[in-house]
């Protein structure tokens, strides 16, 4: 998974989130500035390096000239603790068959095991305070809004949160996705209180792709495992 992810970000396109209007974008490749927590610019190879020691993680950035760079960011060993847990959650998840699931959107859709047989299925698990699940919330409506008209693919935001913690927080960020509120059982047994969780289910009912944690350009890589599940 850490390979894969690796080669992904090689030709990823960043969002910066913290605008949802005219989003700009950087690309990672040779040419791109990547500073250490010295600020010191360091190479593309050496970036991958890190990134592979489990001890990184990074951030886009921009400075005060309004260029973007990648910021790389150390991991406390806690941090580190829980990026080795959230890989081995998506190694136990993936080509696993989907629980059964029962649920029930806030139009009154019906989202069930049976009604999305020979779908490709797209949750997202959140919750209304969770910084993380903010952060991709254009992402993710990028994704809904190319694919929404689609009869083969069904998203589903799940939470455990109540009617009106999701109506003051669709007042603020406007999450496309259908939401399904007030369901903490689903919610708990697919994300493991690990938020966010977007989990992309197959034609078969089977996990093409479990991701955890809170990650910098999550609409391409949902992108990618729907375009290899229909």
């Amino acid at each position: 998974m850490k390979n894969v992810l690796l080669l992904f970000f090689l030709s990823l396109f960043f969002v910066n989130v913290t605008e949802a209007q005219e989003t700009p974008t950087l690309q990672i490749n040779a040419e791109t500035i990547i500073k250490d927590t010295a600020g010191t610019r360091i190479s593309l190879n050496r970036f991958i390096s890190l990134m592979e020691s489990d001890q990184w993680t990074f951030d886009p950035k921009t400075d005060a000239n309004g260029a973007m760079y990648i910021q790389m960011l150390p991991l406390s060993e806690n941090q580190q603790n829980v990026q080795v847990a959230m890989e081995a959650m998506e190694s136990e998840f993936h080509g696993i068959n989907l629980p059964y699931f029962n649920l029930i959107d806030r139009d009154r859709n019906l989202i069930t095991s049976e009604t999305t047989k020979g779908k490709v299925v797209v949750f997202n698990f959140w919750f209304a305070s969770c910084p993380p699940c903010i952060k991709e919330v254009p992402e993710l409506n990028a994704v809904y809004l190319k694919y929404k008209d689609r009869t083969d693919i069904v998203f589903a935001a799940v939470t455990f949160e109540k009617e009106s913690r999701i109506k003051t927080f669709q007042e603020k960020y406007a999450f496309a996705y259908p939401i399904v509120g007030s369901e903490s059982d689903f919610s708990q047994s697919i994300s493991r209180g690990a938020y966010p969780t977007n989990v992309i289910v197959g034609r078969d009912g089977t996990i093409e792709e479990y991701i955890s944690g809170g990650m910098v350009g999550i609409g391409k890589q949902i992108e990618a495992a729907i375009e290899a599940a229909l």
